[in-house]
């Protein structure tokens, strides 16, 4: 259903963000659809990554209690709107920085299907090379004061950072007319190497959930949940 509530929600926004948003290859937006266990409800994650994306998204959305689903042709209720987390990119670099402690590992909850493309192919393993990648990507792209930009860093990132427990299943995602095959599921990672590279992966861990990770993260695919590790993994 991620692909479309995309749909239903670029015909909420004003013309002009649409076309914008369309013709960008990176989006300042995440968002998908999944089902809730605790709450027993379907939830509708929308993350932005931009204070205009916010004002162009999910304003409109505020002043709605229902949304018209043309490929459905249906109708939804939306329960009123909650907000779950705001925070600068400033604050957040901050927080990880300041930190006590550095983490010394994160769990990763993948909440619909996620995937990658290396080499022009679908890697439907979330391997924490390709995330890192994800993640620095759009945290540069989309941050307009703290860059996190230096030779070699994916490497280290990657090269001090250990799966340690996972339980993941193969999923498929549907999206116009295509099927993109990818994983769902959990995995623990632990962290090692100098201080600073550890809050460096506990900063893009918490920043994961707003951006999502993978491809087709504003169609719906790559949502995460993560949780950062303060105790033995």
């Amino acid at each position: 259903m991620g692909s479309v509530f995309h749909g239903a929600l670029m015909e909420v926004v004003d013309p002009h963000s649409a076309a914008l948003y369309h013709h960008m290859t990176l989006r300042p937006y995440s968002q998908s659809v999944y089902w809730d266990r605790e709450q027993k409800r379907a939830v509708w994650r929308i993350g932005t990554l931009t204070d205009e994306a916010y004002t162009r998204l999910v304003e409109p959305l505020q002043k709605r209690d229902t949304l018209w689903l043309t490929q459905k042709q249906c109708e939804v209720r939306l329960q009123p709107m909650e907000m779950k987390q705001a925070i600068s990119f400033e604050e957040l670099s901050k927080e990880a920085v300041q930190a006590e402690l550095a983490p010394i590992g994160a769990e990763w909850q993948f909440m619909n299907v996620v995937s990658f493309k290396q080499n022009g192919r679908y890697v439907i393993l979330p391997d924490m090379r390709l995330i890192y990648q994800s993640l620095l990507q759009r945290w540069n792209t989309f941050s307009d004061s703290v860059k996190v930009e230096d030779d070699g860093l994916i490497d280290q990132l990657t090269s001090h950072c250990r799966l340690t427990k996972y339980q993941l299943q193969s999923r498929v995602f549907s999206v116009n007319g295509s099927t993109i095959y990818g994983c769902h599921g959990w995995q623990r990672i632990g962290f090692f190497g100098y201080d600073m590279l550890k809050r460096l992966q506990g900063m893009l861990t918490a920043f994961a959930p707003f951006a999502g990770v993978g491809v087709k993260t504003a169609l719906g695919m790559g949502a995460v949940n993560t949780e950062i590790l303060k105790e033995t993994v």
